[in-house]
């Protein structure tokens, strides 16, 4: 049974025998052009009371559900986002994007699909929601710095940075395929400048990974909990612990599958019975790390109150069931550190600056370059975010014990 309601896409029902309800998630009541091999999703009760918890907007089982519904079928519709488009260009901005991403010889397609998602995909999207309505043959130099202005208000510079830097990739690719006012906008954006970002200086401290681990212990999210302090101990990137969602490729078989996309990340049976974690080589980790998880504190005070998964993948959302796509885990962390106080300044990703600093500070910069699977000391120092005064302490410690 169902109940065709626009706040829960996808939502399906099925009477039990003590009159209760089964609450189910079917993909093609979501989205008709979901493929007809993906099967209907459970909505348990745990990730409904998990929901509630993590929302405090949220009073009722139904608003919950109503939420994981969208939730689901957002991530649905960006699996399935241009599948099947074929490149037209009306001589807009929307239009020139569209044929930037789903031309087979656009640079686009030798993006590695992670570089897509994280960097390329929100920025292009940003241009169309906000200008794809402009005919390209009508901008000017005083347009570019409007929007750049625009993107980057509310000290959002690095957002408009980038924006910039793809409309260059758009117009260019526009420019090699003759498409109708492209060749002089990129023209007018090469005699441009635009301010370039500050590099980011915050980082994490433990007291702040503490607090969210313990915050998210007491909110009934182990996933996160767990994440935080692997990505605090190790200086991992988060993605190589949450996994990422791939393209499927030809003669790719089994596994986990969602849509277009199959998971790949660490697994249980990436930690021995010694509890030796062990990250193998991937697109960012040039050479496999290990490490002895024994040793890191805070994963072990984690781990003293948690239960890792059986078998399968390392890290499984409380709310879906399923590895977390990388968005939606930022969305969930958010949540957490906010209500474990800690400043909206300090992101996710400033976990692996934090501690490949704090690794610097407590030995040197080649032993944090090799935990951090770096393969040059440059790429480290570009996460070292130690202050003068952290160094000249620690230099001045070591002269003094020389001298004794």
């Amino acid at each position: 049974m169902s109940e065709h309601r626009k706040d829960r896409p996808g939502y399906k029902y099925r009477p039990r025998a003590d009159g209760s309800r089964a609450h189910y998630w079917v993909p093609q009541r979501a989205c008709k052009k979901a493929p007809g091999a993906l099967d209907a999703r459970p909505i348990t009760d745990e990730m409904v009371a998990v929901t509630m918890l993590e929302h405090p907007g949220i009073v009722t089982s139904d608003d919950a559900i109503a939420k994981i519904c969208r939730t689901w079928t957002d991530e649905l519709l960006a699996d399935l986002e241009d599948h099947g488009k074929a490149p037209q260009y009306d001589g807009s901005v929307a239009s020139a994007v569209l044929i930037y991403r789903t031309h087979p010889q656009s640079p686009y397609q030798s993006l590695k699909h992670p570089t897509r998602i994280r960097d390329y995909d929100p920025s292009l999207k940003l241009i169309v929601d906000t200008v794809g309505k402009r005919l390209v043959r009508n901008l000017v130099g005083s347009d570019f710095r409007r929007w750049f202005e625009q993107w980057g208000s509310k000290s959002r510079s690095r957002r408009a940075h980038g924006a910039i830097r793809k409309l260059r990739s758009v117009f260019s690719f526009g420019t090699t395929e003759r498409l109708d006012g492209c060749s002089q906008a990129r023209e007018i954006l090469s005699l441009m400048e635009f301010a370039t970002p500050e590099p980011r200086r915050v980082k994490m401290e433990y007291r702040h990974a503490l607090a969210i681990c313990a915050r998210a212990i007491r909110m009934k999210r182990p996933s996160i909990a767990l994440t935080q302090a692997l990505q605090w101990d190790t200086a991992l990137r988060r993605i190589h612990i949450i996994g990422e969602w791939l393209p499927i490729e030809d003669g790719d078989a089994g596994g986990i599958v969602r849509g277009n996309t199959k998971w790949r990340g660490l697994t249980v049976a990436d930690v021995s019975a010694k509890q030796v974690l062990t990250v193998p080589i991937t697109s960012k980790n040039k050479v496999a790390t290990e490490h002895d998880l024994s040793k890191c504190p805070l994963v072990q005070m984690v781990l003293k109150r948690i239960k890792l998964p059986a078998f399968g993948p390392l890290v499984v959302s409380e709310v879906t069931g399923l590895p977390y796509r990388e968005n939606y885990y930022a969305t969930d962390w958010r949540a957490i550190a906010t209500a474990a106080k800690v400043p909206a300044s300090v992101w996710s990703m400033d976990t692996r600056a934090g501690a490949i600093s704090e690794a610097e500070l407590a030995t040197d910069l080649e032993s944090a370059r090799k935990m951090a699977g770096h393969t040059t000391s440059k790429t480290t120092q570009g996460y070292v975010r130690n202050g003068d005064l952290d160094n000249n302490r620690k230099v001045a410690e070591a002269r003094a014990k020389l001298r004794q």
